[in-house]
């Protein structure tokens, strides 16, 4: 038997507004994009070339809303990257709000965190 894990849920209170800025700021590929009921799209996300997604949940179904970007709350995900320096650059350049810049981590790697428009706040490191 294999288990693989499919995805985890970010609450976003606007699902096409999420859409564009993970496929379009980040460079995230759409994986998933089904009407599951009328009230209800299952809609994936996920970094080029990787299985594992994240879902942009509609507030109403998971039960919570989206932190807000004045209010930021962590996802607990945390996200590696080829070259931490040039994505902090790029993602900058387009948009993307980061706490500072990145900085060493104990592990002699660098790490940021940054936020999607919902307030949303991910970890990136460069160092697994």
């Amino acid at each position: 038997m294999t288990t693989r894990i499919h995805s985890v849920v970010v609450v976003v209170s606007d699902q096409d507004a999420a859409l564009d800025f993970y496929t379009s700021v980040l460079g995230w590929v759409k994986r998933e994009d089904n009407q599951m009921s009328p009230d209800y799209r299952f809609l994936v996300v996920a970094p080029p070339g990787h299985t594992t997604g994240i879902v942009l949940g509609p507030e109403h179904i998971h039960g919570r809303s989206a932190p807000g970007a004045d209010n930021p709350r962590d996802t607990d995900l945390y996200l590696t990257s080829d070259d931490l320096r040039a994505d902090y650059e790029a993602w900058t350049a387009a948009g993307v709000v980061f706490d500072g810049e990145p900085e060493p981590m104990p592990w002699g790697g660098l790490g940021a965190r940054f936020c999607d428009p919902f307030g949303n706040r991910f970890f990136i490191t460069d160092g697994a």
